[in-house]
């Protein structure tokens, strides 16, 4: 690879200056001297177990708390913005995920993400999961490229790690209170402390709330006046309640258990273009009344959509510290149960609703036992898992113009068609990864993971007292995978690390409920090839740069056919890209990053019918760019600090992002993309001698930039219309925050 040797060769050169310098050098340095100094020496565990950030041979980025407070990441959407290999949307209160161009389009419930998420060493099943578990975070790991061996099922792009502030053996606590435009009122309280001499706790407890982002209008009443209300608004709750008991000085016991509700109306469509005049009776019924506009923030809607969903879970985790290793066992329990309505009609009178809910319990157990934090020459993590999951799904659309065609007089529910089922998910799991000196500087990685993984379900399509088109239960299927992993590291110096990798990475396979397709998928893979390096300058740079090439096989495409989803193994991409990141300190009061990500991610074999278009024949979009893989995106940050006479300090923060052209769907359809565009922010924040407390002003999306971040295109039944969701607004306030 041309642009793997030019990454290699570029680091060498950069550090043919650097004399080596001992680890020991390295770790006494002071933090403050280091660009960043919020996420200096960061202690990762994104390969299963403890290590620096900066020995980590393989890209990843890693945010610790307080460069989520400064760079104003106050969802999980927001990581994106300053991640530039990583893509977000939300979807009917589900989060898609994508890194690198891999990721899973989805548009009924019941699909899996391509991104593996772990909240405190627990997998994260549902996507609708995802969003509320950023919560009371000490950092965020975002692992990039497939992660096969170490973390198996579901891990095709990539795998982020979310870990949770824990208990402290003294006292201390945190507080935050935010108020902004659209009546925004944040709140976050966390205290933790020793209870006995070996046991302690942290608790902590949030709300979000603002008001609705999009206007509702569902025409005038009788004075003449609009009748409007607000939608995309935002109120939940989360708590969290950790301990910690060390029953023995090698012993320790991790509990934690956390819950999340929401009730409100933050799920709601935008409407990006006409459809096609494929319906006349649904074109013909929403015109009797006021049509809403594309691309805009007012949508004409019949009905209240609302957003109920509810999640807690409980863990259990302990790890004993065996001298030279460390054995951990982790046990837990999850209920993700997301429900919501909507309005797909754009027009005051109602042509289509959407119900949406799920009913997830997931069990997970893992034993793994690692070298301790301490060794370098022989490193290891061996180990085994257990996941099951019992799903419930309901994907239900009511469509109200069709009871007269389709003789259902006299029963309201005539139209009502059931897209439901269930799944079944029981997945085993060994793996192994050891890293291993042959010579001086010089290290070699070998990994892999075996799994067999067994699929159930049932399948209901069913228009209610019209036609049951399908109801089947789904034979149980077995899916096998083996995923290994290879690897070189190369330490020239204490402060050069070059590497290159070869990794295996799959999907699951499993079933598509709610649709008339009774054989199952096949699992997709991904085999990726990287050589990158990391060279740390201390207070001058921090550069790392990675080059990367996919081959990603059996896709699990999945598009409406005429008014049922399908998921087909139908497709293969050749996926080519180059990561930079850049830190800087030129002085004490100043500090730059910079990151870029180019990517030639396209598909390779795909040939198929558009079921919109289906005068064209088959067709052959092979060169087509898959969908949610912009060609290039950057972002770049500035801080600069002034400390006054008392030693208060301000300081004032800028970030800036641009991405590329965007493309939903892989037929390139002009009704299922976004331009390039720009993404402002902006922080000033002041605070006295030690940051014990906070006061802050923040602006986000300066620009008020109105950007999709998802579009789909719907059935024949409601016209094929484009609909998605757009990216916050504007949004600005102030922000406290106090630690002790």
């Amino acid at each position: 690879m041309a642009i793997g040797a030019a990454v290699v060769l570029a680091l060498s050169a950069a550090a043919g200056s650097v004399p080596p310098q001992a680890v020991d050098e390295r770790a006494a340095e002071n933090a403050a001297m280091r660009p960043g100094s919020g996420d200096d020496d960061i202690v990762v565990t994104a390969q299963r177990r403890p290590a620096s950030e900066r020995d980590v041979p393989a890209s990843i980025d890693v945010l610790s708390r307080d460069r989520l407070i400064d760079t104003g990441i106050r969802a999980f959407d927001g990581l994106a913005r300053i991640d530039t290999g990583l893509e977000i949307a939300a979807y009917q209160g589900e989060t898609q995920l994508f890194l690198r161009g891999v990721g899973a389009v989805t548009f009924i419930g019941g699909f899996d993400s391509s991104v593996a998420v772990y909240a405190d060493g627990v997998y994260l099943s549902r996507p609708s999961a995802i969003a509320p578990a950023l919560f009371d975070v000490d950092r965020v790991e975002v692992l990039k490229g497939p992660q096969g061996s170490l973390y198996g099922r579901n891990a095709t792009a990539g795998a982020i790690n979310l870990i949770s502030r824990g208990p402290t053996e003294q006292w201390s606590g945190n507080a935050s209170a935010t108020i902004g435009n659209y009546s925004n009122v944040d709140l976050l309280a966390g205290v933790g402390g020793p209870i006995t001499s070996n046991l302690s706790f942290r608790l902590a407890a949030g709300t979000n709330n603002h008001s609705g982002y999009t206007t509702l209008y569902f025409g005038r009443g009788t004075d003449g006046r609009a009748i409007t209300r607000h939608a995309e608004d935002r109120h939940d709750f989360t708590s969290r309640l950790s301990l910690r008991w060390k029953p023995a000085s090698a012993v320790t016991v991790d509990l934690a258990a956390d819950y999340f509700r929401a009730d409100d109306r933050a799920v709601v469509f935008h409407f990006s273009g006409p459809g096609y005049a494929n319906s006349p009776l649904f074109q013909s019924r929403i015109a009797t009344g006021e049509l809403g506009a594309y691309r805009s923030r007012r949508v004409s809607t019949s009905i209240v959509p609302y957003n109920r969903p509810e999640n807690w879970g409980v863990r259990g985790t302990t790890a004993v510290d065996l001298g030279p290793s460390v054995l951990t066992w982790t046990s837990a329990y999850r209920r993700t149960r997301p429900e919501n309505y909507d309005d797909l009609t754009n027009s005051t009178v109602l042509g289509e609703s959407q119900f949406k809910q799920e009913r997830s319990r997931q069990l997970t157990q893992d034993l793994q036992l690692a070298s301790g934090p301490g060794e370098t020459r022989f490193r290891y993590v061996v180990g085994g898992s257990y996941f099951r999951e019992r799903n419930t799904i309901r994907n239900e659309f009511f469509f109200p113009y069709l009871v007269g065609y389709l003789g259902g007089q006299g029963q309201p529910d005539c139209c009502l068609l059931k897209a439901n089922g269930s799944t079944s998910t029981d997945a085993l799991a060994v793996f192994g990864d050891a890293t291993f000196a042959v010579l001086p500087g010089l290290a070699v990685t070998l990994g892999g993971r075996y799994a067999a993984e067994r699929r159930a379900g049932t399948n209901l399509l069913d228009f209610v007292n019209f036609a049951v088109q399908n109801d089947a239960r789904l034979a149980p299927v077995w899916f096998h995978s083996f995923t290994p992993k290879a690897g070189l590291e190369y330490r020239p110096t204490d402060r050069i690390l070059i590497y290159a990798t070869a990794s295996r990475g799959f999907k699951a396979g499993g079933f598509n409920v709610g649709s008339t397709q009774n054989t199952p998928y096949k699992p997709e893979s991904i085999w990726s090839y990287e050589v990158g390096g990391k060279l740390d300058l201390g207070r001058a740079a921090q550069v790392s740069m990675a080059a990367f090439h996919y081959d990603y096989t059996d896709m699990q495409v999945q598009d409406v056919a005429a008014n049922t989803v399908l998921i087909r193994n139908a497709a293969s991409a050749k996926i080519d890209g180059v990561e930079a990141n850049l830190q800087v300190r030129p002085t004490d009061s100043l500090r730059l990053d910079a990151s870029a990500t180019y990517l030639d991610a396209r598909f390779d074999r795909y040939r198929t019918v558009n079921t919109k278009t289906p005068q064209l024949g088959v067709l052959d979009l092979a060169g087509n760019p898959l969908p949610q893989a912009p060609g290039f995106k950057a972002h770049g940050g500035a801080e600069y600090t002034v400390v006054a006479a008392n030693e208060w300090e301000l300081r004032i923060r800028g970030d800036a992002t641009w991405q590329d052209r965007i493309y939903f769907s892989a037929f390139k359809d002009p009704r299922s993309t976004q331009a390039a565009y720009w993404w402002l922010k902006a922080r000033m924040a002041v605070s006295p001698p030690g940051r014990r407390y906070e006061v802050a002003l923040f602006a986000d999306n300066l620009t008020d930039t109105r950007a999709f971040t998802n579009i789909s295109i719907t059935g024949d039944l409601d016209g094929s219309r484009g609909s998605g969701n757009l990216a916050p607004p504007r949004t600005y306030g102030l922000q406290f925050t106090s630690n002790w």
